[in-house]
């Protein structure tokens, strides 16, 4: 075993990017930064409109499903991770978002102590070039570019009307003071452009001589020796290769990926490993359970006084959007997921938003590539923000490159079906106001046939789907079933730290990828301060 590097990382994504960055600043220090995927250098990863498109691409992404879920009619869900550059970040629908700060309030007094909102918040602020927003909850001067998206269409417009008029807040910054409330959402798009990690963090510092970058590397294991990790087990072009790390080794690989190295590396439930011949090394229950992630329905209206996606993208729009796109970094194409959100309380008994709705000015439904098939009218998606169920991940087989099966048992506390329910009579309430009526809307989906409770609820296992945020299979914390502690150190093994949205010990009130940025940048601090 050749020891050549001082820090592995395993994983190019959302943290992993920010940790190799934080690393390597020290000349000193030799990082070597593993990603299974290839380099980001292709034109659908930088068109923000073209997001969608990326769910099913088997080289920029990991296509996992899920087991069929016996709450939604046993039904797969989708569940696209990115693999290359970026990771996540690179396919995701470019929102930024930090959550509520009573979420990390909550991961402090579960025994995680420097993980509270005032600690983390110096992170989010010292990553951050946010271009709209000068005071204390925002920094102006990092690498992160973060602007408000100012939505292009009459519809969007609409809809921000629409809310003002239910009686809804207008808030112009979801990361401030206060998360609820209508407005516009900040996101990680560039003179028209993704704005990965990878584009942040990663890519200005790539010459450093003390920074490696592996892509299309295989991480199958991490080697230990006494119970402490000395290298990984690397397949490239189908050559198993063996590197050797003199200081520590961190697993930035996500909620689906860390937890299955872990678990390949004999770092798990020890029957678990049993079952599928390996050698176990710590037995850490953990490891692969508290799977949290949102779950998403879409409300869809038909409008027929203003043009939506489908209108203008219709073989001549879609040459003339392309046109502007390539030659100004304008127009359509330069679309997020989504242009408006709406934080809400579904009921009067929770304290801050428990619901977020996607609003975007166009409509259609996944084919079965996973290409978002348009069609005419509007759509705002709904979904519960802190779900009480719990799912798990667990091997296949012992084999790397066969992906772990995912049972993410949405809807299975009971509150979380209400809650989804709430959320949806909500939202039709928006769209019976009077700017939405004035376009004439009419209900595509669920339909107005759909009244009652149980007819809601038949709809919602008809036609969820996943937000794409899975948090928690390595949870941070003290218990039995936590697998790192509040330092990122795998439990039971020295050297080995894990960071990534796995080490979540509770879902936050929104998307993920800021928070994952922020766990990179302060797990290399906990790294370079040795503790």
């Amino acid at each position: 075993m050749k020891f050549s590097h001082k820090y592995i990382i395993i994983g190019a994504g959302s943290a992993g990017c920010v940790l190799a960055n934080k690393l390597s600043e020290n000349p000193e220090n030799s990082v070597l930064l593993i990603e299974a995927g290839p380099m980001d250098n292709y034109s659908s990863i930088k068109m923000p409109l073209a997001a969608s498109s990326l769910f099913k691409n088997k080289k920029y992404g990991w296509c996992y499903e899920t087991e069929p879920e016996k709450n939604l009619n046993n039904r797969t869900i989708n569940w696209p991770r990115g693999k290359t550059l970026g990771g996540s970040s690179s396919i995701n629908g470019m929102l930024y978002i930090r959550g509520q700060a009573e979420d990390y309030e909550a991961w402090e007094r579960a025994g995680n102590k420097g993980w509270g909102y005032r600690d983390l918040m110096k992170y989010f602020v010292a990553l951050e070039n946010n271009q709209n927003h000068e005071d204390q909850y925002h920094g102006n001067f990092g690498s992160l570019w973060v602007q408000t998206y100012e939505p292009i269409l009459e519809a969007s417009k609409s809809f921000l009307n629409a809310c003002k008029k239910y009686g809804l807040t207008q808030n112009n910054d979801f990361n401030g003071d206060d998360q609820g409330g209508f407005g516009q959402y900040q996101v990680n798009i560039k003179d028209g452009q993704r704005f990965s990690a990878a584009d942040a963090f990663l890519k200005p510092v790539l010459d450093r001589t003390n920074l490696d970058l592996l892509t299309n590397a295989l991480v199958e294991k991490v080697i230990t020796s006494n119970k402490k990790a000395i290298g990984v087990k690397v397949k490239i072009k189908n050559e198993v290769h063996v590197i050797g790390s003199t200081s520590e080794i961190i697993l930035c690989g996500g909620s689906i990926n860390s937890p299955q190295i872990l678990m390949l590396s004999g770092i798990g439930p020890k029957k678990h490993l049993k079952d599928h011949q390996i050698s176990v090394i710590q037995d850490l229950p953990g490891v692969g359970q508290n799977l949290q992630d949102h779950l998403t329905v879409n409300i869809s209206y038909k409008i027929n006084k203003l043009k939506t996606f489908s209108e203008l993208m219709k073989p001549l729009g879609m040459v003339k959007n392309l046109f502007e796109y390539f030659t100004q970094q304008r127009g359509l194409m330069t679309y997020p997921a989504s242009d408006i959100g709406v934080f809400f309380k579904t009921n009067d008994t929770v304290e801050t938003p428990n619901a977020q709705i996607h609003f975007a000015p166009g409509a259609g439904k996944y084919n079965k590539n996973g290409a978002m098939k348009p069609s005419s009218g509007i759509t705002a998606s709904v979904c519960n923000l802190r779900p009480k169920s719990r799912g798990h991940l667990e091997l296949a087989s012992s084999n790397p490159s066969e992906a772990p099966k995912i049972y993410a048992n949405y809807l299975d506390d009971k509150r979380d079906m209400q809650w989804m329910i709430e959320g949806i009579n909500k939202t039709r309430e928006i769209f019976q106001t009077t700017p939405m009526q004035e376009l004439n809307a009419e209900e595509l989906q669920p339909g107005i046939k759909y009244t009652k409770n149980a007819e809601i609820e038949e709809f919602i296992k008809n036609e969820s789907l996943s937000v794409y945020h899975p948090i928690g299979t390595c949870k941070m914390g003290e218990g039995d079933e936590c697998v790192v502690d509040n330092h990122l150190k795998v439990k039971g093994i020295s050297g080995l730290r894990v960071a990534d949205a796995s080490i979540f010990p509770s879902i936050i009130s929104g998307n993920t990828n800021a928070t994952c940025n922020v766990i990179g940048a302060k797990c290399a601090d906990l790294i370079l301060k040795k503790v």
